[in-house]
């Protein structure tokens, strides 16, 4: 495997992120009101060409859930089925994009955005907004969380050893 592939080789949490987007946006109170699980940074190979991924390179699960409740982050096709962006790269240039979408039903593609430069540029600025006020020292991964929403009883779990 090249360099290049391995650089863009999508990592586990990346695949998790994606494909429990909407399990995240259904708990979006719940995740919101605990600093630990709103802090938890995502780190999505998102990009533009010319300035690579620096803009966005602070996000956090607090970021994706503001912008999913924009009509920037969160989007229906031409047949009204709703879906969540979780992924953009592209140019802020010529407008050329291709982003990553999960719609409800979990299915995942890549497609060209309308309204690019609004969609990125509100994406960044909720990332510099969040870099302020995160506080990265203690939260909880992306595995926890998954396994804390997806858990009936989550209060009583042990998270006190380190995990993916």
């Amino acid at each position: 495997m090249s360099a290049k592939e391995k650089k863009h080789e999508i990592t586990e949490e990346q695949k998790w992120f994606a494909e429990y987007a909407w399990l995240f946006m259904d708990n979006k109170e719940r995740i919101l009101a605990d600093p630990r699980l709103a802090n938890i940074p995502i780190e999505m190979p998102n990009g533009l060409a010319y300035t690579g991924s620096k803009a966005f390179e602070w996000a956090t699960m607090r970021t994706y859930l503001e912008w999913w409740s924009t009509d920037l982050g969160c989007r229906t096709d031409e047949e009204g089925v709703p879906y969540l962006i979780v992924r953009i790269a592209g140019s802020p240039l010529n407008g050329g994009n291709k982003c990553l979408i999960v719609k409800r039903n979990g299915e995942q593609s890549e497609v060209h955005l309308d309204r690019w430069p609004s969609t990125w540029h509100t994406f960044m600025n909720l990332c510099r907004k969040h870099r302020e006020s995160a506080n990265y020292d203690y939260t909880f991964t992306l595995g926890q969380l998954i396994v804390m929403l997806n858990t009936p009883d989550s209060l009583h779990l042990d998270f006190s050893r380190s995990w993916r």
